[in-house]
């Protein structure tokens, strides 16, 4: 790993990993890929059995290994699982915002492959833009950072990954994002900043399908996990309760042993997962019975939808 990514204020992994936690990765590898993708919502048509959820987990594993990217193969894994529960008939394409040098690209692109659909990838490819002011993830050492040319990525997608799938969209995101118009299935988001978060979920979300997923990799910061439970944001922008976001703080729960708050030097307790949400929960308090106010019908019918437990 290169000394600008050691020193990263935004990568997870940001310090190389100890040979206690690899030998861990190692051992656990053939359970945490049967047990993530036998999941028994992963849709019959996929047609996944045994060796190819092996073979396929097998690929996202050396993969993050060949081409640096700060999420783990676990994150990876449960991206694919939601992927695989929802059913091919339903419209959307995958959108990545963010990608660096490709590695979670390649991962994607497989998914996209397997499932049937297409991959947008967005990013500068000139790394972080001009910090904003108010933007407390963004200042003046910060512009620039993470930069990695289109080509280098293309590259990184034809060896590894399923380039033909792949559709590079190259700019700002608040020159691009707004033109977007496909319907998206799943939205990735790795893009640091908090005016680029809400650059891509003011202009990305009005297109994410019914009961589409969107992930975050920036789930270790409690502050900006906090967009996605603001009520101020949602009512402002889509006039709607805010969707929570399932692994705030610590990320979803796929075999890792990280309890919080990030910097935990615990040699097997580390931020290695992801977290998101879904177009149709929601995630606000709305009882307050000694103020009579009574949860309206609209409302306890979204949590109602969001409780339920065949999410596919």
């Amino acid at each position: 790993m290169t000394d600008d990514l050691k020193s990263s204020p935004f990568g997870k992994q940001q310090k190389p990993m100890p040979w206690l936690y690899r030998l861990y990765d190692l051992v656990t590898l053939p359970f945490t890929i049967h047990f993530l993708l036998s999941s028994p919502q992963v849709h019959a048509d996929y047609h996944l059995n045994a060796w190819r959820r092996f073979r396929f987990g097998m690929q996202l594993y050396r993969n993050t290994f060949r081409i640096w990217t700060g999420l783990s193969y676990r994150a990876h894994l449960a991206m694919a699982v939601k992927l695989l529960e929802m059913p091919p008939a339903t419209k959307g394409v995958v959108v990545e915002c963010g990608c660096f040098r490709g590695g979670t690209t390649a991962n994607l692109s497989l998914m996209c492959r397997l499932v049937g659909r297409e991959l947008y990838v967005y990013d500068s490819f000139a790394g972080l833009p001009a910090p904003v002011d108010g933007d407390k993830y963004a200042n003046e050492n910060t512009e620039g950072f993470l930069d990695a040319e289109l080509e280098q990525v293309k590259a990184h997608v034809a060896a590894y990954g399923a380039p033909e799938v792949c559709t590079y969209v190259k700019g700002w995101f608040s020159d691009t994002t707004p033109h977007h118009t496909e319907p998206i299935a799943m939205l990735f988001l790795d893009v640091d900043y908090q005016s680029s978060l809400t650059d891509c979920i003011v202009n990305l979300w009005p297109h994410l399908v019914d009961r589409g997923y969107c992930f975050t990799d920036e789930y270790v910061f409690n502050d900006y996990c906090a967009l996605f439970w603001s009520e101020k944001f949602w009512q402002k922008h889509f006039n709607r309760t805010p969707p929570g976001l399932m692994g705030s703080g610590t990320g979803i729960a796929v075999g890792g042993f990280y309890l919080g708050p990030f910097g935990v030097s615990n040699p097997l307790s580390r931020p290695a997962s992801v977290a998101y949400t879904r177009k149709h929960w929601t995630g606000y308090w709305n009882f307050y019975p000694d103020e009579g106010q009574i949860p309206d019908e609209a409302s306890m019918s979204v949590s109602a939808s969001a409780r339920e437990r065949d999410d596919g």
